[in-house]
């Protein structure tokens, strides 16, 4: 039987300190605020046979902004997710969605414009590897929902012109984009959210992607337009 708890603003957090199985995808969260200010405190996860509660350490939302959050190293697409926390000054604000992908789930909140939650997975062809060393500080990008531009900052690893190359969410690539490196050392460059043939792409979860000398770094972006 699903355990139930009141829950809410979006799920993320990596479950593998939770002991969900091995990891086989990821799984993460986009929060849509809509105006308000979106606080959450603790979600549990049912991934049968087992149910995980942790607490989600204040992630939060606010204005018009879409926030993404990271919640890697589940076994297996989870059968339900519970969501804790507050809206604005309200408490207890719950969502309890039998997740599908990309879609949206509005949270319990009698204001006009309800916060809303969507979660999709990783593709496992370009995951991250777990042996990629300071990933998270040599490649960054921003925003991570990608309504724009998107810019792209990286340290480069050994010799030549970094390339960092962009797959849809199956892995397939859409564009690679050369870096220009500064006087400081790092590269940098930007996305346009258009293809190798100049073609504006579908809005949908993209991976944007360096690997050189034996560093691979990953990540994991939401295109909306």
């Amino acid at each position: 039987m699903k355990k139930r708890c009141a829950g809410l603003a979006v799920l993320v957090l990596s479950l593998a300190a939770f002991g969900v199985g091995n990891a086989q995808i990821g799984f993460y969260g986009v929060i849509n605020a809509n105006t308000h200010n979106v606080t959450v405190d603790s979600a549990i996860v049912f991934v049968s046979p087992t149910v995980d509660t942790f607490s989600t350490m204040g992630w939060s939302a606010t204005g018009t902004n879409l926030d993404t959050f990271p919640f890697p190293d589940l076994a297996n697409w989870p059968d339900s997710v519970e969501l804790l926390g507050k809206i604005d000054l309200a408490p207890n604000i719950s969502m309890f969605p039998y997740p599908v992908a990309d879609t949206w789930y509005r949270f319990t909140f009698a204001g006009i414009t309800a916060p809303m939650a969507m979660f999709y997975s990783g593709a496992a062809n370009v995951a991250e590897p777990r042996s990629a060393i300071d990933h998270l500080q040599r490649l960054s990008v921003s925003p991570s929902v990608v309504t724009g531009e998107m810019k792209v900052r990286l340290q480069p690893m050994g010799t030549g012109r970094p390339v960092v190359v962009i797959h849809d969410a199956v892995g397939n690539v859409i564009r690679s984009l050369d870096c220009t490196a500064g006087a400081d050392g790092v590269a940098r460059t930007t996305w346009d959210r258009e293809d190798g043939f100049g073609r504006l792409v579908p809005e949908g979860i993209y991976f944007c992607r360096y690997a050189a000398s034996g560093v691979v770094a990953v990540r994991k972006v939401l295109v909306t337009h």
